[in-house]
């Protein structure tokens, strides 16, 4: 998925970072356009590093899944937030983990700094994590 981020307004119509028309041609039917307030847009870049970069990353260097690493970096970092809940299905009762999707973007702010805290300088991991660094907005593709 492809993203275009406004960077003004000339005579009250949006400006952007590069012409609109070849995203717009990306459309195919049943397809469609997302438009973000900033606030969001700045959420939704963070969970794409979040879900893309760091999780994937530290998947492939364990070899733990994804969701392992999720639910511990939660946990770890943001605990109230992350607070299991509890389903009944059928005669079982499972814990679930929140979603990132209710944080706010200065909550998905305080998760990415603390997890990269947390897997840079806890003694768990014994400087294994000296390579993981926050989101860098000059590596954007």
């Amino acid at each position: 998925m492809d993203t275009l981020l406004c960077t003004g307004r000339v005579n009250e119509v949006p400006t952007f970072e590069r012409p609109l028309k070849p995203l717009l041609m990306q459309v195919e039917p049943g397809g469609g356009v997302t438009i973000f307030s900033p606030d969001e847009y700045i959420t939704e870049q963070q969970r794409k590093w979040w879900k893309g970069v760091l999780l994937p990353a530290l998947a492939k260097d364990t070899g733990d899944s994804k969701e392992f690493w999720e639910t511990k970096l939660k946990l770890a970092v943001l605990p109230n937030e992350f607070a299991p809940f509890y389903v009944p299905i059928g005669r079982q009762v499972f814990p679930v983990i929140p979603s990132i999707t209710k944080l706010s973007k200065h909550k998905m702010m305080e998760l990415i700094d603390g997890a990269v805290r947390h897997l840079r300088e806890s003694p768990e991991y014994d400087g294994q994590f000296q390579w993981v660094t926050e989101p860098d907005i000059t590596l954007r593709k």
